[in-house]
């Protein structure tokens, strides 16, 4: 089998063929949930970009559509977001309700080429006309000025967008979807930043689980200066007003939204049923230090598996946790359940083969001056390690196939602080070529590509290293091949 055919994912977003980056578009609408991408369909690397289309029911089962957005005459159509038009506020849909997709329309060879546009469909997406008078926000003068976020903000009837402006986000305001007043800017002397633009900003509401209490949440991208290097999401916990965000923590604060290599570009889907209540994101599984050269010919890129955000109370505030998604119960074949096992002897704790992709849930107790390694690939392990009573997780990746920027860039070697000592759980989610960690009921999540050079037989292991290690609740479920 060929690596090309054995590193496509069995159950996470692909595109059929061509480059797919970051997620774009993301809506839900009678009873589909809408997945748009920045999309090159001509070359399996990053080029002009178009907004490549699918829809599902479940958030896991895709079906590809038609492109929903080209370039033209003014640019090609850089990242952006899709919303309901709730009552036909814009005036576009005679009434009804309809679909808003804005996006950053980006012309060649100008300066300041960065503008943005609006994009409107009456169909559920299946056609999309480009608004007449774009751009609706023209360049301000910005030389990175793009990925518009728009939402509708209730509590002053306007519509809100934010798009990055440099090192910083550029809040605009409007009543009718087309013409948009400056709020205000936020971010420039706060949280992580590097040489590039910051990029994808998304801002919403959620509630603090266990109160009734709620706070905004702005996630933003960051290009190079990411937790485990190169680019990677944080995002900021504040208030906002309808003009302004006001960040809670001090400006030095840097809150990581995945520690991992590859998760980046973060979107949430709008306009979920109030019944559902939940805040679902999706990220773009790769980094910029070496995704136009990962080693697959015809397709290139993935997104990470939807997950369930919650904003909890912590020891170091409030802080976003992660969930897969119920959905992916669905997939469940062949489960495997193992009793609770103490381990004081160097030596397996468990191990067992897979190629189809799996979920393994675990809790994992160790005593003080204690390690231990799981290693769901050969080129990956994450070592588990306590000492002086304080835990820590040390992620280790290597893999070269011969390209200097790849090779450079690709292999791995960092650590993540988890805190005090305490029986943690994790949860691990395993593809073809990729592993998805959370932890402690998803405080901590740790997003990795793996292209292993053996083919799809894999043999996943743990191993006490030294100390005594507990691991209880263990479960694991072969997960069924989906359409996308």
């Amino acid at each position: 089998m060929s690596a090309e055919k054995f590193y496509r994912p069995l159950v996470h977003f692909t595109p059929p063929y061509g480059w797919l980056n970051d997620p774009n578009g993301l809506v839900y609408k009678d009873g589909e949930y809408h997945l748009c991408y920045q999309y090159h369909p001509h070359d399996s690397v990053w080029g002009p970009m178009h907004w490549g289309h699918a829809v599902s029911r479940d958030l896991l089962s895709w079906t590809h559509l038609p492109i929903a957005l080209a370039p033209d005459a003014k640019g090609v159509c850089f990242s952006g977001t899709a919303l309901v038009d709730k009552g036909d506020k814009s005036g576009l849909f005679d009434g009804q309700d309809g679909l808003l997709a804005y996006y950053t329309i980006t012309a060649d060879n100008v300066p300041f080429n960065q503008s943005q546009g609006l994009a409107y469909s009456s169909d559920n997406g299946r056609h999309w006309t480009k608004y007449a008078g774009n751009p609706v926000i023209a360049n301000p003068g910005i030389e990175d000025f793009r990925d518009p976020k728009v939402f509708w903000h209730e509590q002053t009837q306007a519509w809100i967008m934010l798009a990055t402006a440099g090192q910083q986000i550029a809040i605009y305001r409007s009543t009718d979807a087309k013409n948009w007043q400056f709020s205000s800017f936020f971010g420039e002397d706060r949280g992580a930043h590097d040489e590039r633009a910051w990029e994808c900003p998304d801002l919403f509401e959620i509630g603090i689980a266990g109160s009734k209490e709620t706070r905004w949440v702005l996630v933003i991208g960051v290009q190079r200066g990411a937790y485990a290097r190169g680019s990677g999401t944080q995002y900021f916990v504040g208030q906002f007003d309808g003009e302004r965000f006001i960040d809670e923590n001090t400006p030095e604060t840097v809150l990581w939204l995945d520690y991992g290599r590859d998760f980046y570009a973060t979107q949430t889907w709008s306009d979920m049923p109030a019944a559902d209540g939940r805040r679902v994101e999706i990220s773009w599984m790769s980094n910029w230090l070496y995704a136009n050269q990962v080693p697959t010919q015809s397709w290139r890129s993935s997104m990470t598996m939807p997950q369930e955000l919650t904003l909890k109370a912590t020891p170091d505030g409030l802080r976003l946790c992660h969930a897969f998604i119920r959905e992916l119960e669905g997939l469940y074949q062949n489960p495997v359940s193992a009793a609770d096992k103490t381990q004081t002897t160097p030596g397996a704790v468990f191990d067992f083969d897979w190629s189809q992709a799996q979920r393994l849930q675990f809790s994992l107790e160790l005593k003080d001056n204690s390690s231990l390694v799981l290693q769901p690939f050969s080129e990956l392990r994450f070592t588990f390690a306590v000492h002086k009573g304080q835990l820590t997780l040390r992620c280790q990746r290597h893999g070269q196939i011969g390209v200097t920027e790849f090779d450079e860039h690709f292999p791995h070697d960092f650590t993540v602080a988890l805190g005090h000592n305490r029986c943690i759980n994790a949860d691990l989610v395993l593809d073809r070529s990729s592993a998805e960690l959370l932890l402690d009921g998803g405080r901590y999540a740790i997003t990795n590509l793996v292209f292993p050079k053996e083919g799809p037989a894999q043999q996943c292991s743990a191993a006490l290293v030294s100390g005594e290690a507990i691991i209880r609740d263990l479960h694991r479920h072969d997960l069924a091949k989906v359409t996308a």
